[in-house]
Order: structure tokens, then sequence, then C-alpha cells
């Protein structure tokens, strides 16, 4: 897999073949950026369950400010650490932990603290991820306070519910099986 605009364009990421992990697809990466790209420039960008990290790095290949990767697998963070992309910039950050768990705890000062511009997060699709999500970022730290959005991608086959806590949704774009569900929390309906 190649990291596909931007800065890092054509470097690669490396990915572990398994039953457990199924990359976000080009198609549906230059689909995210295309809805996402006024925003991306300086941004802060949070990649949940970011499996090899190829949305996060292409976010920062993109322009994005820094990103923090989070996934449950310590071998995915490890990957994630020894990528060149994510060397460039000692604010990026991997952080093995359950994505709900962090989420929803306590940010760590110093290195969290603030919330974020852009939260993607892409939970394996059949595993219920998605039920214990959405009800977190009620209260998230992640997106608390700021003119956040939270893009959610997602089987084609799953609706998504129009409103999670202070989170409207905007618009769900679908590409085959995979969909993209664009929330807000900021008034403006809109990207």
């Amino acid at each position: 897999m190649k990291i596909i605009a931007g800065a890092f364009k054509g470097r690669e990421v490396p990915v572990k073949h398994s039953k457990e992990l199924r990359p976000t697809s080009a198609k549906v990466r230059e689909a995210l950026f295309n809805i996402i790209r006024q925003r991306l420039a300086g941004c802060s960008f949070a990649d949940l369950y970011a499996g090899s990290g190829a949305v996060g790095l292409e976010a920062l290949s993109r322009g994005a400010a820094y990103a923090v990767f989070v996934d449950s697998s310590r071998y995915a963070v490890n990957a994630i650490e020894g990528n060149p992309v994510f060397c460039e910039n000692q604010l990026n950050r991997a952080v093995c932990s359950d994505v709900v768990r962090f989420v929803t705890a306590e940010p760590l000062r110093g290195h969290f603290s603030d919330p974020f511009d852009v939260v993607f997060a892409d939970a394996p699709y059949n595993s219920g991820e998605i039920d214990r999500l959405l009800p977190a970022f009620e209260h998230s730290w992640l997106i608390s306070g700021k003119d956040s959005i939270v893009v959610i991608e997602h089987s084609s086959k799953r609706a998504m519910p129009e409103l999670v806590g202070s989170l409207n949704l905007l618009k769900t774009y679908r590409y085959g099986d995979a969909s993209l569900s664009v929330y807000s929390n900021y008034s403006e309906r809109g990207l």
C-alpha cells in the first residue's frame, strides 16, 4: 500500500495481511481527503482503529500538523511508529489502547491536551465497535468545545444515526461496500 498524494506521495505503508485487518482502500482514502480538504492544512488528526496507519499517514502527507494513531494491536502501533513518515514529526503519537477507552479517558496532559480538528474512525465492520464508539463521543475530550468533524468509515449496509450526542450527521458518502459518514459538533451544516 502506498501514500497516494501530498509531500510523501508514493511512500510505502507496510500492511500485515490478516483476517482482522481491512485497510481503507485507496479509493475511499482519496474520497475522504476530498471531503475534508478545506480543513486539512495544519489540522490535528486522530486516526482511530488505525491498523496500518495509512489514513493518518496520508493526512500527514497532505498537510496535517500532526496525527495521533490509536489501535489495540501492539503490532500495529509498532509498525506505525517505525514508518519514516510518522518519524518526520515528533508531535505524532501512536497509542496502544482500546479505542473507546482512549476516547473517554482524560487526555494525557502534554501529549493530547487539545481536542482534534479531524477524527477518523474505521472500526472493524461486524465487531460492534461502532455501537461502543458513537456514545463515547458524547462527552469525549477529542472533540469537546471545538469545531471538530468526525468521519466514520462503515459498511454501506449500516444506517448511521442522525444525531450522536452533540454530533450532527452532515452527510453519508457511499463507495461500494464502504461508506463515510461525516459528523460535526458545530452549528453550521456543511464542511
